[in-house]
């Protein structure tokens, strides 16, 4: 028997140990992947990179040299100034010194409209080689294409004025330094025109022309910056690059397990913690108001589920009740809360009342008799009236089985239970609900009448629901009423129905016990401002 044991215990080390290799192995398989997959975005990654620093280097380099196209008009226009238009000696001479003292000119020419042309460079043909690329840069000047049969091609603006015209060629600054900013005439710089698709500036090496662009930008109206770079270059940053994007894809990868193994032991450790609240009692329930502000009496409660862990106080309700939902949890956890529910009410007579006690549950519960069953039986052994049970289902959750929920409603309603649409207006059916489940009841989120007050458009929502409550004649309850302008402003809307903090917050129900004492207690007249106390 000691041998046999011994065994079983080996058996399970074994086991465990076989289990932990092959999570390591699973683990090691996916950072590896990650980092691969990362790895083989070195390539797009190369070329958003070089595209962000071509161009910012490009602007760089307009700032430094103060030759953007659109100042090309003011500048023409500056310059034509300083000329009399007749190629005089004087006309020659300011040629030559402006030409000199602006290294953005490589050459000026004029030609009067009298006839005759003068240039700062006297063997150049200028003007008979320039081809159009933007026939109105503005309404006095153009921007051209001049072939440099040595360097590729220049820019050239043209003015036209009443006394003739002033043609100026721009030295190539930003395109020469470009295509051998990272290497030997490495990119290539084309500036082409919608209107003349035909013709083009370009700086580098031509036989670039047959890669693809790595971007293209518009320019002002009509022109498109298309760059080009040589393969080699690509694959440089390329190689650069791989190395980072395999560890990031790594690290990334290492952080998704550490973060899923954090979920997975929070959500072990949340499910165990509840089993054991479970079994301790520690789920209770607490009770909020329900108001009838057109009688000024006590219409009921709602029933809330707390957490109260032994010295830890109560857990708020969002720490776990959007996880119970989801585990199945929610279900015995209701269960215990009706249980406790009944035998407190019962305290207090309320089946000598005809309040009305609501219990949340979500679509899982009315989708199953057998489930909406056990809870019934635990209502059975007290002495509150079926019509005293009110069963809220919230819309956080989606119907899966719309059929066989609303047979179950039919079966609730037959024996005097209500079911109400909880939350309306925010959740996966919406109104749809209403008409398929047969509902009568709603109550308006606390969202809505937040807005009272308030030019939000939700304000004209929840007028929206109310209207459409009001010509279904169904019975509404405002929740998160606050103020007493929101409960007035329901109130004048046919809302009389209203749950919320400005009537009283949860409460224990050794509290709630307090408060009905408290409105029972007092006259009539006075009722709804006990409930206020």
């Amino acid at each position: 028997m000691v041998f046999g044991k011994r065994n079983n215990a080996l058996g399970e080390k074994t086991s465990n140990r076989n289990m932990s290799v092959r999570q390591t192995a699973l683990s090691f398989g996916f950072i590896l992947g990650m980092a691969v997959l990362f790895s083989q975005l070195s390539n797009p990654t190369a070329q958003y990179y070089l595209s962000y620093r071509i161009n910012a280097d490009s602007n760089e380099l307009l700032g430094t040299y103060a030759m953007r196209l659109e100042q090309l008009p003011g500048l023409l226009t500056t310059l034509s100034q300083e000329f009399e238009f007749d190629c005089s000696p004087a006309d020659q001479a300011q040629l030559d010194t402006i030409v000199y003292r602006n290294f953005v000119i490589k050459r000026m020419s004029l030609r009067p409209n009298h006839g005759g042309e003068c240039s700062s460079y006297q063997s150049a043909q200028v003007d008979s080689q320039l081809m159009p690329l933007l026939n109105q840069l503005s309404p006095d000047v153009s921007l051209w294409v001049a072939n440099d049969a040595e360097q590729g091609t220049l820019l050239a603006a043209k003015w036209q004025g009443a006394q003739g015209q002033l043609t100026v060629h721009l030295e190539p600054l930003v395109s020469e330094s470009l295509k051998n900013k990272y290497c030997q005439d490495c990119v290539l710089s084309v500036l082409t025109s919608v209107n003349n698709p035909t013709v083009a500036y370009w700086r580098g090496d031509i036989g670039l022309l047959g890669e693809e662009p790595l971007f293209r930008t518009t320019i002002l109206d009509g022109l498109q910056v298309n760059a080009f770079i040589r393969p080699q270059l690509l694959a440089a940053y390329q190689a650069d690059l791989w190395l980072p994007l395999f560890i990031l894809g790594a690290i990334m990868a290492a952080l998704s397990l550490s973060l899923y193994r954090v979920y997975k032991r929070r959500s072990i450790s949340l499910h165990a913690l509840v089993e054991r609240g479970l079994a301790r009692q520690e789920f209770i329930p607490y009770y909020q108001p329900i108001v009838d502000v057109s009688t000024n009496s006590l219409y009921g409660c709602e029933m809330l589920a707390r957490w109260m862990r032994p010295g830890q106080g109560v857990v708020p309700p969002m720490e776990f009740i959007p996880y119970v939902e989801k585990s199945g949890q929610i279900l015995p956890i209701t269960e215990q809360l009706i249980e406790k529910a009944v035998g407190e009410m019962s305290k207090l007579n309320w089946q000598m009342t005809k309040q009305v006690i609501s219990i949340n549950v979500v679509p899982d519960q009315l989708e199953s008799l057998e489930i909406m069953e056990k809870s019934l039986a635990l209502l059975a052994h007290s002495e509150i009236m079926p019509e005293q049970i009110a069963f809220e289902v919230t819309e956080r959750k989606q119907f899966t089985n719309l059929t066989m929920a609303s047979d179950v409603i039919e079966q609730l309603r037959s024996r005097g239970i209500d079911v109400k649409l909880d939350d309306a207006g925010t959740g996966y059916g919406g109104f749809s609900y209403i008409q398929q489940l047969n509902i009568r009841s709603l109550k308006i989120d606390k969202m809505f009448v937040d807005n009272i007050g308030t030019k939000d458009l939700k304000l004209s929502l929840l007028d929206s629901i109310i209207a459409f409550g009001r010509e279904a004649g169904m019975e509404m309850i405002a929740e998160g009423v606050e103020t007493e302008e929101q409960s007035r402003y329901l109130a004048a809307q046919g809302v009389y129905l209203q749950q919320g903090y400005y009537f009283g917050k949860p409460m224990t129900f050794k509290d709630f016990a307090f408060f009905c004492k408290g409105i029972t207690s007092s006259p009539r007249e006075d009722k709804l401002a006990t409930c206020l106390a």
